[in-house]
């Protein structure tokens, strides 16, 4: 999968958002099918256990998410269309990965991808629409509100371990490490730091391409304007952009790297610089 590909797919996300919103099941059974995985397919039950959280969740993310919509209390930028981007940028990085580790295209989705396909629809689940005044503060919520999901579908104990602390350092704050901690690692999806790399990296995807990062730059800036107006507004200045491009942007997988991802960032960068 190309970043044209990605991009069509993240722009057709907005064409439905929030009028014709199709639903996060069937955004996720799609990303799913794109991994191999059918619905009459027989999973293990460490796998199905995974499997049937993904489902309860974003049962819950959809359900929280319309009923936020209709009393216009949905954030503005952690709402369900950013979790779609997520799942879908995802999707798009794992089947590169494949491609990389000359895996099956079409091979059914490894444990690995099943965790870490949980920890996306999960990493901000209930989000508040506020920001961390300490280190994974709002994640730590999100944990919490996932753990009776892990619980009642018997996720096991070491699933649910792996799945929380990469849910915890989603916190922006952790990036530069996850990246420094791979480095020289020969990068496997299977081994937790390589896949937490992944997870940060589909949750800033979509903000670092120029197709869908203004928008979503101005989403952000939204949600923060009652909770924070100067950061609010320092967003959206070309300072804001390029201090995000040049070091929150930060992408590192052999997956974005075949995807050319670095290749846009530098461009804006460029672009900012000259204007």
């Amino acid at each position: 999968m190309n970043l044209l590909y990605l991009e069509a797919t993240l722009n057709n996300l907005r064409a439905q958002w929030p009028q014709s919103w199709p639903g996060m099941a069937l955004v996720v059974r799609n990303a799913l099918a794109q991994l191999g995985w059918h619905d009459t397919a027989k999973l293990a039950p460490r796998d199905q256990a995974l499997h049937d959280c993904i489902f309860s969740v974003i049962g819950a993310i959809e359900a929280d998410g319309q009923t936020r919509a209709a009393q216009h209390q949905e954030p503005q930028y952690h709402n369900r269309l950013h979790f779609a981007d997520a799942v879908v940028s995802l999707t798009v990085l794992l089947a590169n990965e494949r491609q990389i580790a000359g895996r099956d295209a079409h091979a059914p989705p490894s444990h690995a991808e099943w965790l870490g396909m949980l920890t996306v629809v999960s990493h901000d689940l209930l989000h508040n629409g506020r920001i961390n005044q300490f280190r994974s503060e709002i994640e730590t919520l999100s944990v919490k509100a996932l753990t009776p999901h892990m619980q009642k579908h018997k996720v096991y104990k070491a699933d649910q371990a792996v799945i929380s602390s990469m849910i915890l350092r989603t916190d922006p704050v952790f990036v530069p490490e996850t990246h420094l901690a791979i480095a020289g690692l020969p990068f496997d999806v299977a081994d937790p730091r390589c896949l937490l790399v992944l997870i940060q990296e589909c949750d800033i995807l979509a903000s670092s391409l120029p197709a869908t990062g203004g928008g979503l730059t101005q989403q952000l800036s939204d949600e923060w304007a009652s909770v924070a107006p100067d950061r609010s507004q320092s967003l959206l200045t070309a300072k804001g952009r390029l201090f995000f491009l040049k070091h929150m942007a930060l992408f590192s997988s052999p997956s974005s790297r075949l995807l050319g991802i670095q290749a846009t960032i530098d461009q804006q960068i460029a672009e900012l610089e000259q204007a």
